[in-house]
């Protein structure tokens, strides 16, 4: 399978799904999870929205390092490290538009505060353990 078909497969994966685990870590070293509502855009980048008064929004703030893990449904899954920004204030919008457009019930988040973040990708790996032996691809950004 070429790498372009590759992507292409894993992006269709990710946009299956709109619920991810979130990882983030405190300067002291104490990580923290939390499940998220999410979409991500054809450059791979997770768009994502928190609020203010959440660990994660405090984590990112002094770390922008980020993993999250997407799927298990039929023993599929992505795992995904990256860095997460704010989205700038010039973006605002044409990203809140892609982000409703896949995850709806976001608005009432947004219109209660929630601040956007995208995570840029570094690393991801597909793992299909449906397969014998597990279909495992790595993709480095």
């Amino acid at each position: 399978m070429d790498e372009d078909h590759t992507k292409h497969m894993i992006l269709e994966f990710l946009r299956k799904h709109t619920l991810a685990v979130i990882a983030t870590c405190h300067r002291n070293g104490t990580p923290a999870a939390a499940a998220i509502d999410f979409s991500v855009r054809d450059d791979f980048e997770i768009v994502f929205d928190t609020f203010k008064d959440t660990r994660k929004f405090s984590n990112l703030a002094e770390r922008s390092s980020v993993a999250f893990v997407v799927g298990w449904d039929d023993n599929i899954t992505v795992q995904y490290e990256g860095e997460a920004t704010r989205v700038p204030a010039v973006d605002i919008a044409q990203y809140q538009e892609a982000h409703l457009n896949c995850v709806p019930a976001e608005r009432e988040f947004l219109e209660r505060g929630a601040v956007m973040f995208k995570a840029t990708p570094r690393w991801l790996r597909y793992s299909d353990f449906n397969k014998e032996p597990p279909e495992l691809v790595e993709i480095h950004f």
